[in-house]
């Protein structure tokens, strides 16, 4: 069944708001909403003379940047599907992912057509377009435009993304142009973004919805591959001469850009709202960023590649109840009211008693409701009842008495009945612990840690084993998930504890 076109709401945007910024990179190249309209439409025209059919599956892979929005656009205006894939996962991930895919041409920059080199899935398609020269055979992004094209109503998914694989091989989720719209007015109203908007995006998708709502989008100055090395100097300098009014990241992105800018003394007067998510977001960086960007809302956004937004709250409200020291995990706010939560009892469809922990389910137009072509994976995590399809998260979480949703760990995660957020949370809040890691050792809980340099007490494992309640407590680092670089690997941690 045909749908609309999502790109129709850039052609809306160019007719209004044509001059006015869309994509802002750090090399000084800009681009309008109305030249992006135009090349987005010159270049899907350029996609259907070559013989690109509609439907066909194209891996875009290039940095943030305008070729990858122009490419991301172009094919979903051409009524083609854009597969995007994590270019920072792990090679056995990597090739799995596409190895299911039934590739029809791969559309990316010159480092990234180099993987045709490593990846036999990338060789024999029959369609290679780069951004710049490659000795590769290929054709130039730049010579790909033909007579403008559409958008036309499509009948194929605009988009297929994958889940991370740190719970498991990764998943392929295709977002028909139906459920960008509606995640579209979702994030919209719940990040509030429009046209007098200058927002700074670290994720591809998120950028996709903030150019949807008509704002001028500036890319950080940073491989965004690596998040958590993103150079804080560089950053709050964008920040300051944009005067940018919204952002969104990972914990791991804004960490270092709060403790250099309290360092110099700085602020960030034009933010009016900051998001942050991606992991566990630890209080003490709330306070941060609320003492640098004093003006703004700065929200703790929860959601998932299956749904996004499930939940939000404002900092303050986090740091009232306690925050990380309240030893009732992280709080990630009230749910969306564009979705359905429910806790469930793991692997049934009984909702628990209030207080008690269970698995967060969510349902409704902006959530997913089947991957692609993986009836394995629909059977695990999709649960037709009551005229809804509900999507498991395998997170565990309990609700208070206001309805707001406090993560515990992922299905399966407690150790001898302690959840790792919850000790986690517990460990961070003290000032000398920069990030903590709940794993078992010998079937026992064991806290490993990463501290402060030279900032610890002398009985600082008395101290975390007694406060955290666990038997072991050991100095060392702490893995993180390579997408955010927020959340403990807890494949990796194991590894290390065993």
């Amino acid at each position: 069944m045909s749908e609309p076109n999502v790109v129709r709401h850039l052609v809306r945007l160019a007719a209004v708001q044509g001059d006015r910024l869309a994509v802002v990179e750090p090399g000084g190249d800009r681009i309008g909403f109305a030249e992006l309209d135009d090349r987005t439409a010159r270049f899907a025209g350029g996609l259907r003379e070559l013989g690109v059919p509609p439907g066909a599956r194209m891996l875009v892979l290039a940095p943030m940047g305008i070729p990858l929005y122009v490419a991301l656009l172009g094919v979903f205006r051409a009524g083609c599907t854009a597969v995007l894939v994590d270019p920072s996962a792990k090679r056995p991930l990597l090739r799995e992912a596409l190895a299911r895919m039934d590739l029809t041409g791969f559309v990316g920059s010159p480092k990234a057509q180099l993987l045709r080199l490593l990846l036999p899935e990338l060789r024999g398609l029959r369609f290679y377009v780069s951004t710049g020269f490659v000795p590769l055979p290929h054709r130039s992004m730049a010579r790909v435009a033909g007579r403008p094209f559409g958008p036309e109503p499509a009948e194929s998914p605009a988009l297929v993304t994958f889940t991370t694989g740190t719970s498991g091989r990764p998943r392929a989720m295709a977002r028909r142009h139906s459920f960008l719209d509606a995640q579209r007015v979702a994030l919209t109203e719940h990040m509030g973004l429009g046209p007098e908007d200058i927002d700074l995006a670290t994720l591809p998708v998120f950028l996709l919805n903030s150019l949807s709502a008509g704002a001028t989008c500036v890319l950080a100055d940073a491989d965004l591959s690596r998040v958590g090395s993103a150079d804080p100097v560089r950053i709050s300098r964008q920040l300051m001469e944009w005067e940018v009014t919204t952002t969104s990241g990972s914990p791991s992105f804004f960490a270092p850009l709060a403790r250099d800018l309290q360092a110099r003394g700085q602020t960030l007067p034009s933010l009016r709202k900051l998001f942050v998510g991606g992991g566990r977001v630890p209080s003490r960086l709330l306070e941060q960023l609320k003492a640098i960007a004093p003006q703004a809302d700065v929200v703790v956004h929860y959601g998932s590649t299956e749904a996004d937004p499930i939940a939000s709250i404002e900092a303050a409200e986090v740091l009232a109840m306690g925050g990380d020291g309240a030893g009732r995990g992280s709080c990630v706010g009230a749910p969306s009211p564009e979705l359905a939560l429910e806790l469930w009892q793991p692997g049934a469809t009984q909702s628990v008693a209030q207080g008690e922990p269970g698995e967060v389910v969510v349902a409704g137009d902006h959530v997913n409701r089947s991957y692609l072509e993986d009836p394995e994976a629909d059977a695990r995590f999709k649960v037709r009842l009551g005229g809804r399809v509900w999507h498991r998260t395998g997170d565990i979480a309990t609700r208070d008495l206001e309805g707001r949703v406090w993560l515990l760990g992922r299905v399966g995660e407690a150790i001898d009945g302690r959840w790792p957020l919850v000790v986690e949370a517990v460990a961070e809040s003290l000032p000398w612990v920069r990030r903590a890691g709940l794993g078992a050792q010998q079937g026992q809980p064991a806290l490993v840690v990463e501290l402060f340099a030279g900032q610890q007490p002398d009985d600082w494992q008395a101290q975390l084993a007694a406060r955290c309640q666990v038997p072991r407590v050991m100095q060392g680092t702490v893995p993180v998930d390579h997408r955010h670089n927020a959340k403990v690997d807890r494949g990796a941690l194991a590894e290390i504890l065993g």
